[in-house]
């Protein structure tokens, strides 16, 4: 499976580095931006599994280690939406859990607003910083010693974050927050083309 994501990753890269992309941290209303992420994230949980089997409603802080890919579709100068998924686990009190997050985020980029209204060079060609809220869902699956169960999550929270793109069509991402991230880091993959 490892080998698997690693050959995708590498499929992907090499697709874009060989291409020649205008650098534009966040170009606005038509950008493309693949991102593939890896951290931290925090579910609110109800299913089957709480109360020794009845349907129950829990919050616990249980870090999720979580593996995910989002694509952000610019619909203004400033703003993107990204539909999101990803697989995620968590281990608590000898209990093994999978989880499916599936959602969509928001982000209004600043930073490259900045930029425009003050005429300075701040490299937003380079980098960009933004802030947003995202929101989803999706099933999860509970193992312990007695036996497995389903259940499902939500999450909602705010997060902020910062692509810095040493090349033109490839970046890093890095975002704090809370419900889908609490921490992320990963790539970012430009593909809005030249404009």
């Amino acid at each position: 499976m490892k080998n698997r994501i690693l050959m995708l990753v590498l499929l992907v890269s090499a697709t874009f580095l060989s291409s020649e992309i205008k650098a534009q941290a966040f170009p606005g209303k038509g950008s493309k931006n693949l991102s593939i992420t890896v951290g931290v994230a925090n579910y609110i949980h109800f299913g089957g599994f709480y109360g020794g089997g009845g349907f129950g409603l829990g919050y616990f802080f249980t870090p999720a280690l979580s593996f995910n890919g989002n694509f952000e579709f610019g619909i203004s100068k400033y703003v993107g939406l990204s539909p999101s998924v990803g697989i995620a686990s968590t281990f608590y009190s000898g209990a093994t859990g999978v989880h499916i997050p599936i959602g969509i985020q928001g982000n209004f980029h600043f930073f490259q607003l900045i930029a425009d209204k003050t005429n300075n060079d701040i490299h937003a060609d380079k980098l960009d910083v933004y802030a947003g809220v995202n929101t989803g869902g999706g099933p999860e699956f509970i193992i312990d010693g007695s036996g497995a169960a389903a259940g499902g999550f939500f999450y909602v929270g705010p997060q902020v974050g910062v692509r810095y793109y040493p090349k033109s069509n490839l970046g890093l991402t890095a975002e704090i927050g809370y419900g889908k991230t609490i921490a992320n880091f990963g790539v970012t993959f430009n593909m809005s083309g030249a404009k």
